[in-house]
């Protein structure tokens, strides 16, 4: 009897080390069945515009790679946490995308001043990051890690600084920008570059970010009787900036930046404010007869009911180009890293892609003016280097 007991006793032994081991197996599996990246987004703030349009094509490239069988059979997930277009929110976000999900792979970011404040954790904790947004001059070579496919902010300065001087013949600007990495990165090289050619800013006035009157600096511009203004911030300041422009009776040329071409900018501003307004546009062109443009255009229209916002296309392309990398090298982020610096046949929605050595796109830089509404190309592939 003792010795069908210890055999019974084996037996149920065997099988528990099996289940358990069964059991094992199966969450190690678990764990493999996917590919977990991080998106931080201004979701809620001044600059929530911006993390809106990018989450929409974030979502749109998500269900496109997930429904043709995710990255070698793996479905990609993304867990989205909200910035708020903070540094502070967007390291207390970054460090729970590490600690808590064990992210290794992050993307999303409108702001430079959080894209900024990421990179020594980025650097320190190896993870691979590109923003779909953020155009910090001081980003470019900031990290092995870092890419973006949206243009460095000295792109669209120096663009407009010689468009301003060469064909506009504007010899005298005063500039309105909002006091962060942002602005700071649009405004000095477009003065620097724009007297290097000849030409003279005669006043340069800030605003913080959040604000909503401008009177006192739009009253010294006005004063200064300059020959245009050149505009740089987030969409709604931006847009509170020229309604008011406007209503202070300034008649002045405003020259400005991509981001001004968002519909809310439109909404706040009214068309009668932005109109004959010029732009550097590095946004998406939702008339372009590109057959990868067209069907982003279809594909996000069927999935939203609307148009594309700015950053909607560089999202897009930012999945894209990592679903593409993955299947080239896999998911360590220094074999991507290393990968992405030599990528050289990538064509998506927003063109033909590489990156510079300091992790910059290289794309297009349009030049755009306001018109019943909206924005319409004035010159396409603007040679601005």
């Amino acid at each position: 009897m003792k010795r069908n007991i210890f055999k019974s006793s084996a037996v149920i032994a065997v099988f528990l080390i099996v289940i358990l081991s069964l059991i094992f197996l199966i969450g190690c599996v678990k764990k493999e069945e996917s590919i977990k990246i991080g998106v931080t987004l201004p979701l809620s703030g001044d600059a929530a515009v911006w993390g809106r349009s990018q989450k929409d094509g974030y979502d749109l490239a998500l269900s496109q790679i997930n429904a043709e069988g995710g990255i070698n059979g793996k479905k990609v997930v993304l867990i989205y946490e909200d910035d708020k277009g903070l540094p502070k929110d967007g390291v207390a976000a970054l460090q729970k995308l590490i600690n808590v999900d064990k992210i290794k792979i992050l993307t999303g970011i409108a702001n430079s001043s959080v894209a900024l404040a990421y990179i020594p954790i980025i650097n320190e904790n190896k993870i691979l990051f590109i923003s779909s947004g953020a155009s910090s001059p001081k980003l470019t070579g900031a990290s092995k890690y870092f890419f973006r496919t949206w243009p460095s902010d000295i792109a669209e300065a120096l663009a407009m600084a010689k468009y301003a001087h060469n064909e506009m013949k504007l010899n005298k600007i005063a500039i309105l920008f909002i006091n962060n990495d942002y602005g700071i990165g649009l405004s000095e090289p477009f003065k620097s570059a724009f007297e290097s050619l000849g030409g003279k800013i005669i006043i340069s006035e800030s605003f913080e970010q959040g604000a909503t009157d401008f009177k006192t600096q739009l009253t010294k511009i006005k004063a200064s009787t300059p020959d245009a203004i050149y505009l740089a911030g987030n969409p709604v300041e931006m847009g509170g900036a020229l309604k008011q422009i406007r209503e202070l009776g300034i008649k002045t040329q405003v020259l400005s930046i991509s981001t001004l071409n968002d519909k809310e900018v439109f909404t706040v501003a009214g068309a009668k404010a932005i109109e004959g307004t010029i732009i550097t546009d590095a946004s998406f062109d939702p008339q372009s007869e590109d057959p990868m443009a067209k069907k982003f255009m279809q594909d996000f229209r069927t999935m939203f009911n609307h148009d594309p916002g700015i950053l909607a296309n560089t999202a897009y392309d930012a999945l894209m180009i990592l679903a593409h990398s993955f299947k080239k090298v896999g998911t360590d982020p220094d074999r991507l890293a290393q990968y992405l610096h030599s990528m050289k046949d990538y064509t998506g929605v927003s063109g033909k892609i590489s990156f510079s050595e300091g992790g910059d796109v290289n794309r297009p830089i349009n030049i755009s003016a306001a018109k019943s509404g909206k924005f319409e190309k004035l010159i396409s592939d603007y040679i601005w280097y």
